[in-house]
């Protein structure tokens, strides 16, 4: 597809609407906040250093990675996690090109650091059934709906143009 094309597919869009926002908001907060809580419980300092990590390796896939080649964020004006205004402050610039191994790695780094190690600490039932539903929901989420819809071209969950 063009950066023609791809422009005016991403104006018709329009960004995505207030119940995403707030799904994949909620769901991706709400597993960070209970995986941090079920930290705390074991060891603080294992709370601390997963949020240090989980808000460290997410801020900079924002900012090297998928989210400074969207063209929601740059083109529509528009984004999934983030007001957009702050998104565009976090991002280092609006990048092109295919993602390089270093690239790749932070991204697959920052969403397998963020919802895999927490699955070990999680104490009881009820916080290991919150966190999977959310955690869970978030990726599915992505993988089952954004992902289809994504105009993000060199994202590798891309769905839309990759026909998977």
């Amino acid at each position: 597809m063009s950066l023609n094309n791809e422009k005016t597919a991403c104006a018709k869009v329009g960004g995505f609407s207030v119940g995403e926002k707030i799904f994949a908001q909620v769901t991706f907060n709400l597993s960070v906040f209970i995986a941090a809580y079920s930290l705390w419980l074991v060891r603080p300092i294992f709370a601390v250093a997963y949020l240090v990590y989980a808000l460290g390796s997410f801020t900079l896939l924002m900012r090297y990675t998928i989210c400074a080649r969207c063209p929601h964020l740059f083109q529509a004006g528009d984004c999934l996690f983030l007001p957009a205004s702050l998104a565009r402050k976090i991002v280092a610039s609006d990048r092109s090109g295919p993602l390089g191994f270093a690239e790749k790695t932070l991204l697959i780094g920052a969403f397998a650091g963020t919802f895999l190690p927490p699955i070990f600490w999680l104490s009881s039932p009820l916080l290991f059934g919150g966190y999977v539903l959310m955690a869970g929901g978030c990726i599915l989420g992505l993988l089952l709906h954004f992902c289809r819809h994504c105009h993000n071209m060199i994202c590798p969950l891309n769905r839309r143009f990759s026909g998977r």
